[in-house]
């Protein structure tokens, strides 16, 4: 009977265990995908800037041609 009653509570301090280990994993899951989001948005961001002055490059280019001719 005390086997059984050792294995109980070693079972119930291992469940504890992995209660904890899976809720870090998945706050550090819930980071990651924070960081995710905010790269992704920073890219987007950046990919329009970039469209933005490739866009403006290109009117000043016509303007230019315009004005050499």
């Amino acid at each position: 009977m005390q086997a059984l009653s050792d294995r109980c509570r070693r079972l119930r301090d291992e469940n504890a265990r992995l209660v904890r280990d899976a809720a870090e994993r998945e706050q550090r899951v819930s980071g990651l995908e924070s960081q995710l989001r905010e790269a992704n948005q920073l890219r987007r961001d950046v990919a329009k800037r970039l469209d933005d002055l490739i866009g403006q490059i290109d009117h000043l280019e016509v303007q230019f041609t315009a004005r050499s001719e």
